[in-house]
């Protein structure tokens, strides 16, 4: 039985974003935490096809997910993407039955290792705002975790969207929209990073690697820069 957890990457991360990979991996290194991951046999976690309708296509995926990470012996999944730990931790369970390992969110994975963070990051003066993801918020329920990390990094100020927590929009990029809609996902991207964030607000920190696609390709060109939790906690690490 491994004692290290795994490190569930997603799709986005292991194919567009990897810079969010990267990061969150550095970031359990300097923490000391033991990790593995599935390397090229991870796979899609069925998410787009619950999303899409496709629910027999959709169980067969999970019940071929459970069976390779109960047989590896992982006892904890910990992912970056809102979309994998809700497929996983609450969808899991309904279409495929008993999951033999806890899933979790990488903010309430690091949130309880704060002590581990404490005092590691320097000062890093900016007007930020955080854009709560549909999957983390709405349908699991996490909302400060993400806000008390970046709290942690001293001289952020954090403002609020003018609709968040349960009132947030959407990023414009989920349910297939993104890929079958694809301007029609980035106006919306548009609309919310233009009408909901703050006056002076510099920098957009998502918690989702497809909010962060999705809002960095709406944003490409504009004076605010787009960063998702895992490399903003990375950058702001003591050298």
């Amino acid at each position: 039985m491994p004692d290290s957890i795994l490190y569930w990457k997603g799709c986005m991360s292991r194919l567009r974003t990897k810079s969010i990979s990267d990061s969150t991996m550095e970031l359990f290194r300097r923490m000391g935490v033991e990790f593995k991951t599935l390397g090229e046999s991870e796979g899609c976690c069925g998410s787009v096809l619950l999303r899409t309708g496709q629910i027999e296509a959709a169980k067969k995926v999970a019940e071929s997910t459970i069976d390779r990470i109960s047989s590896a012996g992982f006892k904890e999944v910990v992912t970056a993407c809102p979309g994998c730990f809700r497929t996983m931790a609450s969808e899991y369970p309904i279409i495929a039955g008993q999951v033999p390992f806890r899933v979790r969110h990488i903010s309430q994975f690091l949130i309880e290792r704060r002590s581990s963070l404490e005092g590691k990051f320097r000062r890093t003066d900016v007007k930020a705002c955080y854009h709560d993801p549909c999957h983390l918020g709405r349908h699991m329920g996490v909302y400060e975790e993400p806000r008390d990390l970046i709290r942690m990094v001293p001289g952020v100020e954090l403002a609020e969207m003018r609709d968040n927590r349960s009132k947030a929009l959407c990023c414009g990029s989920g349910g297939g929209v993104r890929s079958a809609y694809h301007e029609l996902s980035r106006e919306v991207a548009r609309s919310v990073a233009g009408g909901q964030v703050p006056d002076g607000v510099k920098l957009l920190i998502t918690a989702c690697p497809f909010c962060n696609y999705n809002f960095k390709d709406a944003c490409s060109g504009q004076q605010i820069r787009v960063v998702d939790l895992p490399e903003l906690l990375l950058s702001a690490w003591r050298g």
